[in-house]
């Protein structure tokens, strides 16, 4: 097994489209990992993969909802903390985050992770009254599950997160409905549900749109990240 200097640095994330971007280039020392959706999955693949290899760091990245209204669609927020863990994103990384410029701003602030898509802003807002004032926090379904698996292996980790869906909005289907066994979404009965839905056929094709800004976000922010980490 290499030595933590010659481990690369593995990027991590639920679903295949928030690595879009990331798979399209040569980058030399990265290694991607796609989980699935879910705290379980997200556990299951990354304990699997630093069970057989070394990772200098994580880096956990993908999309998620705003649970602050100054959030917008695109922007990318970085964990400072996670809710619900007994171990903090590295200090490190997290001081090389704040070098990184960007043309959008980046926000600094606290993970909360759900078991269940939050589509409707109603829990997105139940949710958010949990937050201190002054917090900035976005919601997934994975965050506490790398803190945890990164905790138990000695591995220094970071999250970072695109805003898909503003805390004032719904998103065009209850997810949760079209979920396998496995935690997944199901893409092909999401477009079927759909198709009944006009109006929900809509919010998904503007959903896909706000997705590829969010990839490429991410993508710039990981470019941008790793020379200041290696």
């Amino acid at each position: 097994m290499p030595s933590a200097e010659q481990a690369p640095i593995l990027v991590v994330a639920a679903l295949s489209y928030e690595l879009a971007k990331l798979h399209r280039a040569a980058h030399h020392g990265l290694v991607l990992l796609e989980t699935g959706e879910g705290i379980a999955n997200a556990e299951r693949h990354l304990e699997a993969w630093l069970e057989r290899a070394a990772a200098r760091a994580v880096l956990s990245v993908g999309f998620a909802g705003a649970l602050s209204p100054s959030l917008k669609v695109g922007d990318l927020v970085i964990a400072c903390d996670v809710r619900d863990s007994n171990r903090s994103p590295d200090a490190k990384l997290l001081s090389a985050a704040k070098q990184v410029q960007m043309t959008v701003p980046l926000h600094f602030g606290v993970a909360l992770t759900s078991n269940e898509i939050l589509w409707q802003a109603e829990s997105k807002r139940t949710l958010a009254s949990s937050l201190g004032a002054n917090e900035i926090g976005f919601v997934d379904m994975e965050s506490t599950a790398v803190a945890g698996v990164c905790a138990r292996r000695r591995v220094p980790f970071l999250i970072a997160r695109s805003i898909t869906d503003r805390l004032d909005e719904d998103l065009p289907l209850d997810f949760n409905q079209y979920r396998d066994c496995d935690g997944r979404v199901d893409p092909k009965k999401v477009v079927k549900a759909a198709l009944l839905r006009p109006a929900a056929f809509k919010g998904l094709l503007e959903l896909r749109k706000r997705s590829r800004l969010c990839a490429d976000r991410i993508a710039e922010f990981v470019e941008l990240l790793v020379p200041l980490i290696s």
